[in-house]
C-alpha cells in the first residue's frame, strides 16, 4: 500500500476514536446545559473517560509486539459504540453515565493506542504522526463549531448516537491495520517491551508525554466556559473555537516538511512557549479578539508538538511498545487534567485552571528534554 495512503488510513481510524476528546469543551457545555451533570461532575466524567483508555494502554504497552493491531482497534471500536450509545441514553442517572464513559474510554484508547502502533512501524513516522494531527485538529475544528450551534437540534442522546456511527465505521476501516509485529517466540533477547518500557528514554519521554496532555485537557475541558463566563454568543464560542483548531492545522502540518531537521528540543521549546503565552493572553482576555488570540496559540502549540511526542516515542521502538507506553502515560495525564481542573474551577475560577496548565507545560517540556538526550544511547543505558 502507498505509505501517504496507509498515513491517510491510519489518520482516519485514530481521528474517529479520539473524536471524545476532540469535541470534549463543546460536549462538556452540552452536558452542563442539557443534562443534571454540574460542571465538576460533567470534567469527572471526561477524567473517568481517560482513565478507562489509560488502563487498556498499559496493558497494550506490555504486549505490544504480539497485538494482532487489526483485531484490536475492530474489537475495541465496536465496544466504543455500545458504551456511547448507551451514553446518550443515561447522561441524567449519574453514576451509569460514569461507566458508560469508562467503557467507552476503554474501547475508543484501544484502537488509538493500535493506531499510534500502526505509525510507529511506519518509514517517517513524525510526518505520519504530522498528517494525524493535521486532521484531528480540522475535525476539531469542525466540530466545534458545529456542536454549540447546533447543540439544541441535536441534544445529549443525538451526539453521542453520532459518535457512535462513527466508531462502527472506525471499526470497519480497521482492516487496513497490520497483524503482529513478531511471533511470540522470535523476538531478539533484550529487546522485549519490558526492556523498552524502563529504559531511560522511554520513562522521561511518557512521563513529560503525560504532564503535557494533562496540561492541555485541563484548559481544553473549560475554555468554552470561559467564553460563556465572558457573555459570548454560542455563535462566537463556536466561531472562536473553529479558528483555533484551524490555526492548529499548519502547526501539525508544518511538520510533514521539517521531520526532525531542527531535532526536537528546539522546535519543542517553541512550541511550548507558543501554549504558555496562549493561556496568559487568556488570563487577560476581556474581549472577543484576545479570546480567539489565546485559544488559537494554544491550539497551534498543541498541534506542532504532539507529533514531535510522539515521532520521539516512535523512534525508541518501531514494534510500538515505548508509543503504546506514551498513550497510556498520556491519557492519564489527560485524566488527570481535568479532574484538577475541575477541583480549581470551583466558583467560574478559570484563571487558577489556566496557571495550573502553563505550570504543567513547562514542567513537560523539561522531562522531554531529558528524553531527547537519551536518545541515541542505547535502550536501557544510563
Amino acid at each position: 500500500m502507498n505509505l501517504i495512503r496507509q498515513f491517510g488510513i491510519y489518520s482516519v481510524i485514530g481521528t474517529i476514536a479520539l473524536m471524545s476528546l476532540l469535541i470534549l469543551p463543546a460536549m462538556i457545555g452540552m452536558l452542563v446545559d442539557e443534562t443534571n451533570l454540574t460542571e465538576s461532575q460533567a470534567g469527572l466524567s471526561a477524567s473517568i473517560y481517560f482513565m478507562g483508555g489509560a488502563v487498556v494502554a498499559i496493558l497494550m504497552a506490555l504486549r505490544m509486539h504480539r497485538l494482532d493491531l487489526r483485531r484490536v482497534a475492530t474489537i475495541a471500536l465496536v465496544l466504543a459504540a455500545l458504551g456511547d450509545l448507551a451514553s446518550g441514553f443515561i447522561a441524567n442517572q449519574t453514576a451509569s453515565f460514569m461507566v458508560a464513559r469508562f467503557i467507552a474510554g476503554v474501547g475508543t484508547w484501544a484502537a488509538y493506542t493500535a493506531t499510534l502502533g500502526a505509525f510507529a512501524r511506519l518509514p517517517d513516522a513524525d510526518r505520519g504522526y504530522a498528517m494525524f494531527v493535521t486532521l484531528q485538529f480540522s475535525i476539531s475544528g469542525l466540530g466545534l463549531y458545529l456542536l454549540p450551534v447546533y447543540s439544541s437540534v441535536l441534544g445529549v442522546s443525538g451526539i453521542f448516537m453520532v459518535l457512535a456511527t462513527l466508531d462502527l465505521t472506525g471499526a470497519w476501516l480497521s482492516s487496513y491495520l497490520p497483524g503482529r509485529a513478531i511471533d511470540s517466540d522470535s523476538e531478539p533477547r533484550g529487546q522485549n517491551e519490558i526492556h523498552v518500557l524502563f529504559a531511560g528514554a522511554t520513562i522521561l519521554g511518557a512521563l513529560g508525554f503525560a504532564i503535557f496532555e494533562a496540561a492541555n485537557t485541563a484548559q481544553f475541558t473549560y475554555v468554552e466556559r470561559l467564553g460563556v463566563a465572558l457573555e459570548f454568543t454560542d455563535q462566537q464560542v463556536g466561531t472562536a473555537l473553529l479558528i483555533a483548531s484551524l490555526v492548529g492545522i499548519p502547526g501539525a502540518f508544518s511538520i510533514m516538511f521539517l521531520g526532525d531537521r531542527l531535532g526536537r528540543v528546539a522546535p519543542l521549546s517553541f512550541g511550548i512557549s507558543v501554549g504558555v503565552g496562549g493561556l496568559f493572553v487568556l488570563m487577560e482576555s476581556n474581549q472577543f479578539n484576545l479570546y480567539l488570540l489565546g485559544l488559537s496559540m494554544i491550539s497551534f502549540s498543541w498541534a506542532f508538538c504532539l507529533p514531535y511526542i510522539q515521532g520521539l516515542l516512535a523512534s525508541l521502538d518501531r514494534n510500538g511498545s515505548a508509543v503504546a507506553a506514551g498513550s497510556a502515560t498520556g491519557t492519564i495525564g489527560g485524566a488527570i487534567g481535568p479532574g484538577v481542573a475541575a477541583l480549581v474551577v470551583g466558583g467560574g475560577n478559570y484563571t487558577g485552571v489556566f496557571m495550573f496548565s502553563s505550570a504543567l507545560l513547562l514542567v513537560a517540556l523539561m522531562s522531554l528534554i531529558g528524553a531527547i538526550r537519551y536518545v541515541h544511547k542505547p535502550m536501557g543505558a544510563a
